[in-house]
C-alpha cells in the first residue's frame, strides 16, 4: 500500500513536470511567432519615397568639345505642404581622361551642402575619391548660385586621369529661408577647352528648376 502512494505520489509528480514544460513551450513558441508577426509589421510599415514632393532627371555631355564627360542622375526633393526641406541629387558621372574640368554642381542661395559622397574614380586601387571632391563657396551677388561641388576638376589644369563614378549630395535649406512660392535652379557643368589659348571650363552645362 505504501509502494502504492508513492508510485501514485511520483506520477502526480511527472504529470505535472510535462503539463510546465508543455506550457513553457507553448509559451516559447507564442513569443517567436509574436515577434516575427512585428517584424512584419514593421516591414510593411516602410514607405517609399516618403515625403517626396518632386523629382527631376537630367543629362548633360561634353558635345561641344571632342572629351567624353558628361553626368546624368536625379534630383529628389522632400518637403512638407509644397516647401521643399531636403534635397538629394544623385548622378553618376564620367570623365575623359583628358579632363581637368570635370563636373561641377552648382548650388543655388539659401541652400547647404549637408553631405557627399563620391566614389569617383572607381576602380582604381591607389585613388582616394576624397580627394577628388572640392567645394567652392562665393559671396558675389553677381551669381545665383552661392556654393558649387566639384568632381575631377582640377584648377592648375591638369587632367586628373578620369574615369567613372556615383555623387550624392544632400542639401538642407538655410533656417527660415525657403518660402512655397519660391523657385531656383541646380545648375550642372561638364568639361573643359581651350580657345585662341583661354582656357575654358564648363563647356557644356543645363539648368534644373526646383520646385
Amino acid at each position: 500500500m505504501q509502494d502504492y502512494a508513492y508510485g501514485r505520489e511520483l506520477n502526480i509528480k511527472i504529470k505535472a513536470i510535462y503539463i510546465l514544460l508543455t506550457v513553457l513551450i507553448i509559451s516559447m513558441i507564442t513569443i517567436l511567432l509574436s515577434g516575427c508577426h512585428q517584424s512584419n509589421i514593421s516591414a510593411d510599415m516602410i514607405i517609399a519615397n516618403e515625403k517626396i514632393i518632386q523629382v527631376k532627371d537630367f543629362s548633360v555631355n561634353s558635345n561641344s568639345t571632342t572629351l567624353k564627360t558628361s553626368a546624368k542622375g536625379t534630383i529628389f526633393v522632400k518637403g512638407t505642404e509644397g516647401v521643399p526641406e531636403h534635397i538629394q541629387i544623385v548622378a553618376r558621372i564620367e570623365i575623359d581622361p583628358d579632363d581637368w574640368g570635370g563636373v561641377a554642381f552648382y548650388i543655388p542661395k539659401k541652400w547647404n551642402v549637408s553631405s557627399i559622397s563620391s566614389s569617383y574614380p572607381e576602380n582604381k586601387a591607389q585613388a582616394i575619391p576624397a580627394d577628388y571632391v572640392s567645394t567652392w563657396f562665393t559671396a558675389s551677388d553677381r551669381y545665383k548660385w552661392q556654393k558649387s561641388v566639384e568632381i575631377g576638376r582640377d584648377r592648375s589644369y591638369r587632367p586628373t586621369g578620369g574615369g567613372t563614378g556615383t555623387v550624392v549630395i544632400n542639401l538642407v535649406p538655410d533656417t527660415n529661408a525657403m518660402q512655397q512660392s519660391e523657385t531656383f535652379d541646380i545648375t550642372v557643368e561638364v568639361g573643359s577647352d581651350e580657345k585662341n589659348g583661354i582656357k575654358i571650363v564648363g563647356t557644356d552645362g543645363t539648368s534644373i528648376q526646383i520646385p
